[in-house]
């Protein structure tokens, strides 16, 4: 079991257990993860990295046979609880995957999509909320001329910075980034670095990673997983440079994994 020292964590994770069908996925996970911070995930293929990042919305309801033991709280609040509304939540913890997923319409109507689908604004305000959404993501000044264009037009990395506007126009808490630059090249996985440095500053922010490089340049705290277990998680020089367990050391220098 392994926990940060921090008060009033956003979200805490307690006991998790998770199972596909009989195969146990995750198993008995503590975590505090804190607010305004980069907590990076780490860990080989197959650990538990991006089934413990879809516990923080519930998108493995989605997969048959799938349960879960154990509580998930943010902001104190158990989203397992049987009152919680699913279409609520993902829209407070939205998600970024490995590849970009813009919809097959304008660049415009996909910002504005979530907005309009969660009856946020009115027309007229969709407008403000696009051209804010877009601002957030350093997209505006390039994209103010081309709304109408669709998405599917942009270029990879523009493509990664719109699906994350898309969230960030119903105003999330948490933001969760699924090997958000697996499918970049170096130029564009550093520009979206930047972007999450940028973003840190008004959201809660985790994010799973191959990259180890990644890690260390940009989050704040790591927790290093294997088969399905927290082996240890710590302040991000820490857990680079001290590791407390062997096996984390193992990994980091590349002696495993």
């Amino acid at each position: 079991m392994c926990r940060a020292d921090m008060v009033d964590p956003k979200i805490q994770i307690e006991n998790v257990n998770l199972y596909y069908g009989t195969f146990q996925a995750l198993k008995d996970v503590t975590l505090n993860i804190p607010e305004r911070e980069i907590t990076a995930i780490i860990g080989p293929s197959g650990c538990g990295k991006s089934t413990l990042l879809r516990c923080l919305n519930r998108m493995n309801d989605l997969v048959s046979g799938t349960k879960v033991k154990g509580r998930v709280m943010i902001d104190g609040k158990d989203i397992y609880h049987a009152s919680v509304d699913l279409v609520g939540l993902r829209k407070k913890v939205g998600m970024v995957f490995q590849r970009p997923n813009p919809f097959p319409i304008s660049i415009f109507d996909n910002v504005a999509y979530g907005p309009s689908i969660h009856h946020l604004a009115s027309k007229r305000q969709r407008s403000h909320i696009v051209e804010r959404a877009l601002s957030a993501v350093d997209l505006w000044e390039s994209l103010k001329d081309r709304l109408s264009d669709s998405a599917l037009s942009l270029s990879g990395e523009q493509q990664q910075r719109l699906c994350i506007a898309r969230l960030v126009a119903v105003e999330p808490d948490v933001l969760l980034m699924d090997e958000p630059c697996s499918a970049l090249d170096p130029i564009a996985t550093e520009r979206i670095e930047e972007l999450m440095r940028q973003l840190v500053k008004d959201y809660t922010i985790v994010i799973v990673t191959h990259n180890m490089q990644q890690a260390a340049r940009v989050s704040h705290r790591v927790a290093y997983f294997y088969l399905g277990e927290l082996i240890e998680f710590g302040p991000t020089e820490k857990i680079f440079t001290r590791p407390s367990r062997q096996e984390t050391e193992d990994y980091i220098t590349g002696r495993f994994g």
